[in-house]
């Protein structure tokens, strides 16, 4: 598998092409073990596809999006995905318990 290989290649909700390169996913997959899953990396795709919210990204909000999708009874998939590209592309990705932009004032949720 090459470096450049893109495991995930789909249209988003705005119908824009977002990748998630092999390098990326085995850079992130060391703190997100998640990653090395096959069902959650599906998931990924489900979320980018028809998220439930998206979110400006807090660290930066004029180049980066979070996207969330419900993956279980008590967690989300948090996909954060660098919009300013062309393809756009997955920064990381992993699970956790809530919308945490939902805390931050003066974020703007897109959707």
């Amino acid at each position: 598998m090459s470096d450049s290989e893109n495991i995930i290649d789909i249209a988003d909700y705005r119908d824009k092409r977002v990748i998630f390169t092999q390098k990326k996913l085995d850079e992130k997959s060391e703190e997100h073990p998640e990653l090395r899953r096959t069902k959650f990396l599906k998931n990924i795709e489900r979320v980018i596809a028809d998220p439930e919210v998206v979110w400006e990204d807090y660290a930066d909000r004029k180049n980066r999006r979070c996207y969330y999708g419900k993956y279980s009874k008590n967690t989300y998939i948090k996909v954060v995905i660098w919009i300013k590209s062309t393809p756009c592309r997955v920064i990381t990705a992993y699970e956790i318990d809530k919308v945490k932009e939902e805390n931050y004032t003066g974020l703007k949720q897109i959707i």
